[in-house]
């Protein structure tokens, strides 16, 4: 058995096979027939040659009419790719002119009566030379001139000249008067400079672009350009084509006369453009087509019989060469000892049913070993992968294990990218498991698709549920590098444009050597964690990271400080803070962990100032602010996300503290008190005691209310009073520190110096330094 199978066939295969012919050894050698190779023979030669009559005479039958049908179709192409070329070449030129014209200033000046250039000839020189460039960027272009509306002026690639003074001014005015349908339209002689007559093809576009109403674009082809474009194009020996205009007139083509198609033309394709409307009508010259189809059919009569006989001969002579493999392998068959004999019970003396019998079993338990090896495989696969993430050392025959990923020794550069999918909870929430796959199955064919063209060996697994991770080997080459990261931002814009979600990729830099893959790919991840301050559906780079020190949040602190104090306060300038703090955020480039921490700090800060307040603004606090921003601060994408949100939910909550403020009896007092306070805090004298005494309360009581509605102590919000004018002297005047504290309400300096270091961190003398620097 050893003899007929390979070395390397599974043993457990090979048994059953053994098993499987137990019959046979049973019953002793097969007794082989000596007539089986003749009853092969006469068995499918018959058949071949009745077949093979039939289908010649179906295929002499149906020649005609395929022919016919291929030199239709034929035809149409032909019309179909000259009608493309000339829409391609028109189109061109439309979209040249609006990519120069659009937003362009000079033209916008040549049109308004205001321009913002001062000199109006040099504007109207540069627009001329725009003409110029125009003409000169298409050799299709005859000539292009611009009216303006406003003064009847004319500006050409020639001359600048008044409406009446214009050599086809009869033609514009039309134009104006009726203003055609399509913005390509012909039908006229356009007369030049040097008064010689030209029929046109014209583009007529109103300016400025893209709707203007100050006036009109012309640009000119002429039709003898126009019938050169087709003449490059649309070459045939046994088509011929015409050209008409939206109305049904003849323009130009082949074989024409005197303007008009031939009398003994049948237009077989006929093909109207949806971009100029114009009509190709295109058919066969003289029916060469059809008579030189209609003279092969001797040709393959003869081919068909030749081939019959030879068939018959082939068959012949392999039926007999095949026959004696067969017999060889029912030989060695029958001397193999079997064990199970109900595989083969069933099967007499009969070469075909033995080996039909013996082949399906043989496939079955193939069939089981492969679906096992596939499984095997792809265990070993994940675990390679997996391996080269984590820089896990290789075996001795990693390298072999790698080449089944594509990978080559030649070459020992690598590079990591991860894909992943944005607001995967939405995603698992929108989709079944049936459409996730699907999509997931889509990313890796767009990845694919992309690189068949490049030819870079990559290697891509779904490392996680919302993750891609693609391991690429490069050469030397810078551009390989370049296309690669190319195939990434591609893969980014086809899927938010083609699919209802967004991916974002995070790209590790490139690294020498298999051990280092681990690296790059902790780089990917790590690019990826800053998508939450520069945006989804991006490629992030590690190498355009601006890594940031922990130390850096700290620059953030005196913002949340300032909004917390004056949002417990019910003052609206805590928004002016609050749009400062996200400012810093994307200024300093902070990774989604930096920002967690941070919205982290800001709750606690909340916490601890509003946890001075009485229980019903606690409770109120508690329940629609900071639950709500627990939850969120877990679940955003970006940082645009959390600053809209985290308003929402802050300005949600302001809103009903400042409601159980006005609801409060007291509301009225403490509003005089909180004016009077305002009005006097920078008075050295000022004290609670002074307070009471104004409003005719006791301190104790006093001093209860302002805890209650303001959260502080009176002596700290006094403070915090004077620190914020003393901040904002020191940033507005030169004035020494010592007159700041006294014009604030401290006569002694070291006082006020004690006090703006304990509230805003640093010294006075600190914070006017920083700010002028900055």
């Amino acid at each position: 058995m050893r003899g007929i199978l390979p070395d390397d066939f599974p043993n457990e295969v090979l048994t059953c096979l053994s098993e499987s012919l137990y019959f046979v050894a049973m019953k002793g050698d097969i007794y082989l027939r000596k007539n089986w190779g003749n009853r092969l023979l006469f068995a499918y030669l018959p058949v071949f040659i009745l077949v093979i009559i039939i289908l010649l005479w179906i295929f002499f039958v149906t020649m005609s009419e395929l022919s016919r049908q291929q030199a239709l179709k034929a035809n149409e192409i032909y019309a179909e790719n000259t009608m493309q070329y000339v829409d391609s070449k028109l189109r061109s030129i439309e979209q040249y002119i609006v990519q120069t014209f659009l937003d362009d200033q000079p033209v916008l000046d040549f049109y308004s009566a205001s321009p913002s250039s001062q000199n109006r000839y040099l504007n109207d020189r540069e627009v001329y030379r725009k003409l110029i460039l125009l003409r000169d960027s298409f050799s299709e272009i005859d000539s292009v001139f611009l009216y303006r509306t406003r003064d009847q002026i004319v500006l050409s690639n020639t001359s600048m000249l008044a409406l009446d003074q214009f050599t086809n001014n009869r033609y514009l005015n039309a134009l104006i008067d009726h203003p055609p349908a399509k913005r390509w339209s012909i039908g006229h002689e356009y007369i030049d400079s040097a008064g010689m007559t030209t029929s046109v093809v014209s583009l007529v576009m109103k300016m400025p672009l893209p709707l203007g109403t100050d006036g009109i674009l012309v640009a000119n082809i002429k039709v003898n350009t126009l019938s050169n474009l087709l003449s490059n194009v649309a070459r045939s020996k046994f088509s011929y084509l015409h050209l008409l205009d939206a109305n049904g007139e003849f323009i130009l083509g082949e074989d024409a006369v005197e303007g008009e198609a031939s009398a003994d033309r049948n237009d077989f394709t006929v093909l109207r453009s949806d971009y100029t409307d114009w009509t190709i009508r295109s058919g066969f010259v003289d029916g060469v087509v059809f008579h030189f189809l209609s003279s092969l059919n001797a040709v393959w009569l003869v081919i068909g019989i030749i081939t019959v006989a030879a068939g018959a001969l082939w068959i012949i002579y392999a039926s007999r060469q095949n026959y004696k493999p067969v017999q060889s392998l029912l030989e060695r068959l029958s001397s193999i000892p079997l064990q199970k004999r109900h595989i083969l019970g069933q099967v007499k003396q009969d070469e075909f049913k033995i080996i039909d019998h013996l082949l399906d079993h043989l496939l079955e338990q193939f069939g089981k070993y492969r679906l096992e090896n596939d499984e095997n495989f792809g265990y070993r696969r994940r675990y390679l992968f997996e391996a080269l993430l984590s820089g896990t050392q290789l075996r001795e025959d990693g390298e072999w294990e790698l080449s089944r990923f594509g990978f080559q020794e030649a070459f020992d550069q690598y590079r990591v990218a991860i894909i992943e999918i944005d607001k995967y909870s939405s995603f698992t929430s929108t989709y079944n498991n049936k459409d996730q796959y699907l999509i997931k199955f889509i990313i890796d064919t767009v990845i694919e698709e992309l690189n068949q063209n490049v030819g870079i060996l990559i290697c891509q697994e779904w490392i996680e549920k919302h993750r891609l991770c693609i391991v690429c080997q490069l050469s030397d080459e810078p551009a390989l590098d370049e296309a690669f990261r190319e195939i990434m931002g591609k893969t980014v814009d086809w899927v938010g444009s083609n699919v209802a979600i967004t991916i974002t990729c995070g790209l590790g830099s490139q690294v020498s050597g298999i051990h280092k893959v681990a690296s790059s790919y902790e780089e990917a991840l790590e690019a990826l964690s800053y998508k939450t301050t520069l945006g989804v559906s991006s490629v992030i780079e590690f190498e355009t990271i601006n890594n940031k020190s922990g130390e850096q949040i700290f620059r953030s602190l005196p913002s949340i400080r300032e909004l917390v104090h004056f949002y417990r306060l019910g003052k609206t300038d805590w928004e002016q803070h609050y749009k400062a703090l996200f400012v810093e955020i994307r200024v300093q480039l902070l990774s989604r962990e930096q920002v967690t921490n941070l919205m982290n700090y800001l709750l606690f800060h909340f916490y601890k100032e509003m946890s001075g307040l009485s229980a019903e603004y606690l409770e109120c606090w508690r329940e629609h602010a900071m639950n709500p921003i627990n939850e969120w601060i877990v679940a955003f994408d970006t940082v645009d996300e959390l600053e809209q949100e985290l308003h929402r939910i802050l300005e949600d909550a302001w809103r009903k503290l400042d409601t159980l403020r006005t609801q409060r009896s007291q509301h009225d007092l403490i509003e005089q008190v909180k004016v009077y306070i305002e009005q006097q805090f920078n008075n050295p004298d000022f004290s609670l005691v002074m307070l009471s005494e104004q409003f005719k309360l006791t301190p104790n009581y006093l001093s209860r209310l302002f805890k209650e509605a303001f959260g502080e102590k009176f002596i700290d919000y006094i403070a915090g009073l004077r620190i914020e004018q003393a901040k904002s002297l020191l940033v507005t005047t030169v004035e020494p520190i010592q007159e700041i504290a006294v014009k604030v309400g401290y006569t002694h300096t070291f006082s006020f110096i004690r006090v703006f270091k304990k509230l805003v961190g640093r010294t006075p003398g600190d914070y006017r330094k920083e700010f002028q620097q900055s």
